[in-house]
């Protein structure tokens, strides 16, 4: 995903903001929550054709920090506090886009329909399906969420898979919050490989790419288009039980225009290239003002469930 430049640059800014020794005490330290490597994000005549280093501070002035790493120059970016974004009424058919939820959970996103062996899955958070680890396998999915009426067990379309856990301790990391839940033999025709607003997506995702247009269908916001600004973010990301997991290796987005990309509620959403409609990466946290998301890498998420994506090509097309 990055090139040996922008690698360089992101290991060496990795090492300097995780050394206990980096800033000295009420510097600001805590002020930081994550850095990656992105697209400028203000005005300036001065292109970098590899990308800035983008150090994501909850407020500005952030603290002082070097002007570069390796042949990269930083860029201090303001984005508020990320939090995982859990917050349409029911939908039938039930299609990718719409609220879903485990019953201890406000309301998410399906995400999209993949496949295995044979069976259908609905993919999306494991904050939206598992309630950040609180679940357990075979529990019962809502379609809607229970903040949009749902109940079981009327409105139970899945059942919770086996999943992979959050890590929240001191000095872990994750590369994605996702999970899947098996359609029912009865519910197997009930859920279709649609996104409102996009149609199918592809079965096969594309490579992530600075400033790529994608777009994404969530309970929330709808469908909304954005623009790929971080291909590598580590980042914080607060849980509404205030719980704290730091995550790596992550994709940025930002709105290509006024309203926000996403907000609570999206999480789970599947962002996909504007055009080819392939899939891009899976949303799962944002700042409160919509304007800044994260999201996993899709091919990770894709892999760690060893699942496909029910579209245009592949296995179901």
């Amino acid at each position: 995903m990055l090139d040996s430049i922008q690698q360089s640059a992101k290991d060496k800014a990795s090492a300097y903001f995780l050394a206990p020794a980096a800033f000295a005490v009420g510097s600001g330290e805590e002020n930081i929550i994550g850095w990656g490597i992105g697209t400028k994000a203000t005005d300036s005549a001065i292109q970098f054709d590899k990308g800035v280093v983008r150090v994501y501070v909850s407020e500005l002035p952030g603290p002082t920090v070097p002007e570069g790493f390796g042949d990269l120059p930083t860029e201090v970016v303001e984005v508020g506090t990320i939090t995982a974004y859990q917050s349409q009424s029911q939908h039938q058919p039930v299609i990718g886009g719409v609220s879903v939820g485990h019953p201890n959970v406000t309301a998410g996103t399906l995400g999209c329909l993949v496949e295995k062996e044979g069976n259908h899955y609905i993919l999306s958070n494991n904050h939206v399906l598992a309630d950040s680890n609180g679940a357990a396998p075979g529990d019962p999915i809502l379609q809607p969420g229970t903040v949009d009426g749902g109940s079981a067990p009327d409105d139970v379309i899945a059942t919770l898979e086996p999943y992979t856990e959050i890590d929240f301790s001191e000095g872990g990391s994750n590369a994605i919050d996702a999970a899947i839940a098996k359609v029912g033999d009865s519910t197997q025709t009930l859920v279709e490989p649609e996104i409102i607003g996009i149609g199918n997506p592809s079965s096969t995702p594309c490579s992530p790419a600075l400033d790529q247009r994608v777009r994404k269908s969530g309970r929330t916001t709808g469908h909304t288009v954005g623009i790929l600004t971080d291909l590598s973010a580590d980042i914080k990301v607060f849980f509404s039980d205030d719980r704290v997991g730091f995550f790596t290796d992550q994709i940025g987005f930002q709105s290509a225009g006024h309203d926000p990309f996403a907000q609570a509620g999206d999480s789970g959403s599947l962002i996909v290239d504007e055009q080819t409609l392939e899939p891009v990466a899976l949303l799962f946290a944002g700042n409160g003002s919509g304007g800044t998301i994260f999201a996993n890498p899709i091919k990770l998420v894709l892999d760690e469930y060893e699942v496909t994506i029910v579209g245009t090509q592949g296995v179901d097309a």
